[in-house]
């Protein structure tokens, strides 16, 4: 006869710890699995230009830290940057990467969008013949579509040359905005979009100019050899007066209200 414990045979209580075990081990492995990703940039659903041009501004050393890494050729992917966004069905994050992969080898922009499982590489595309493009693409290199739309965006006129360095980055900027808001299907405010095409080509280039000795492709070699660009101008553009910052952002705002975006 089998001995009893508080009332529960010996098997009894063996099973009830196992089970016990059990429950735990799965709770543990849901809860883990619920992590919410902690933001770097919390941007709201906001146009006002004065608020997002504040916070801003403050980005170029959690921007350059996740670029500095990337000099190293055998490192593959940067610590991510995650931005919050508030969109017209709630709150999510984006997540900004410098990565290595099969889109392209050298240290690009590469965002996912854990709520959707989209992802998006932003590459430097095109000719200098044709001119230079910005691509949205998938892991494998190849050009997104939304909503019948190529996401491959007119960037750089390469028979342009007489530029200061804070105008291309301000034209990468406005590009990048519009890239994000189709993208993302226009569920985002426009502000929101200015912003993170802010964060989105500053950290493009960074990412460039993290291998800027080696790079042989023609049309990166000529965005650093003719821009003018470097980690000084860029840390400069960042950093700018918020008065300045906020004028460019309501250009690109005004800008982006006169496009048509599906």
């Amino acid at each position: 006869m089998q001995s009893k414990r508080n009332g529960f045979t010996d098997e009894e209580l063996l099973l009830m710890t196992l089970l016990g075990g059990a429950v735990l081990w799965l709770g543990g492995c849901g809860g883990s699995s619920r992590q919410t990703l902690q933001a770097d940039l919390a941007l709201t659903h906001s146009d006002d230009a004065n608020t997002l041009a504040s916070q801003l501004t403050r980005l170029y050393p959690p921007l350059r830290d996740r670029a500095r890494p990337m000099q190293d050729s055998r490192q593959t992917a940067s610590q991510p940057f995650n931005i919050q966004i508030e969109t017209n069905t709630g709150s999510e994050i984006l997540s900004f990467q410098l990565v290595r992969n099969r889109a392209a080898d050298y240290p690009h922009l590469r965002v996912a969008r854990p709520k959707t499982g989209e992802v998006a590489n932003l590459l430097f595309g095109g000719s200098l013949t044709q001119g230079i493009t910005l691509q949205m693409t998938d892991d494998a290199g190849q050009v997104l579509t939304k909503n019948g739309q190529r996401l491959e965006f007119s960037l750089f006129d390469a028979r342009t040359r007489s530029r200061a360095p804070q105008d291309w980055i301000a034209t990468g900027i406005k590009i990048a905005a519009l890239a994000f808001l189709i993208w993302l299907g226009a569920v985002i405010t426009r502000g929101v979009a200015a912003a993170i095409g802010f964060v989105a080509f500053n950290l493009m280039i960074l990412g460039l100019l993290a291998v800027a000795a080696g790079v042989t492709i023609p049309i990166l070699k000529w965005i650093i050899n003719t821009s003018g660009l470097d980690w000084e101008s860029i840390k400069r553009f960042i950093e700018q007066t918020i008065d300045t910052l906020i004028t460019l952002l309501r250009d690109i705002i005004d800008w982006l209200s006169r496009q048509r975006v599906r």
